[in-house]
């Protein structure tokens, strides 16, 4: 490569090294004093807190909110409620049969298989050790619907609520 075209190659490259340089201390507002300041992080909301210059600002409670919006349910409307009424007025009978006997996953389990419903198809858990619980959680997926019931040694209960937002009646773990 010819000299002259070498040094013409350097000489390029330098101008365009100090123009952007320059061009750099012009954004930061080193050169104008009115330019306003490019935000460079999320800074929480604070109730009486003055926000930094440098921040976008975001809700820290809202975003949790979201977070876990996916664990929320949805509110089954009258008209569901009543096509799963059958339903859940047998699961109901089947957990009364066990207040006041010993309690356990096994024993839910049967007597809900007697009520019409599958086996392995309720998601039960115990409270304590399984094959002698003091309480126990039962979710049956049921028409689009949850069958959210509970037993202890003194009464049984179920009732109907809707699927969460992720879809399902147990959220992920």
């Amino acid at each position: 490569m010819p000299v002259r075209l070498r040094a013409a190659l350097v000489l390029l490259v330098a101008l365009v090294l100090v123009g952007g340089c320059a061009s750099r201390a012009a954004r930061s507002g080193a050169a104008d004093p009115s330019a306003s300041v490019t935000p460079t992080a999320a800074c929480p909301i604070y109730e009486g807190q003055e926000m930094p210059d440098d921040c976008v600002p975001y809700d820290g409670e809202a975003m949790m909110a979201q977070n876990d919006a996916y664990r929320q349910r949805f509110e089954p409307t009258d008209e569901s409620r009543t096509e799963v009424e059958p339903q859940r007025a047998a699961a109901q009978a089947a957990l009364a049969t066990l207040v006041g006997g010993p309690l356990s996953v096994d024993a839910v389990r049967d007597a809900l298989e007697a009520a019409g419903f599958d086996r392995d198809a309720p998601w039960v858990e115990a409270a304590g050790d399984p094959a002698a619980a003091s309480s126990i959680g039962v979710i049956i997926s049921v028409g689009g619907l949850c069958l959210v019931g509970t037993l202890d040694g003194e009464h049984a209960e179920v009732e109907t609520d809707g699927m969460i937002a992720d879809g399902g009646c147990v959220p992920a773990q």
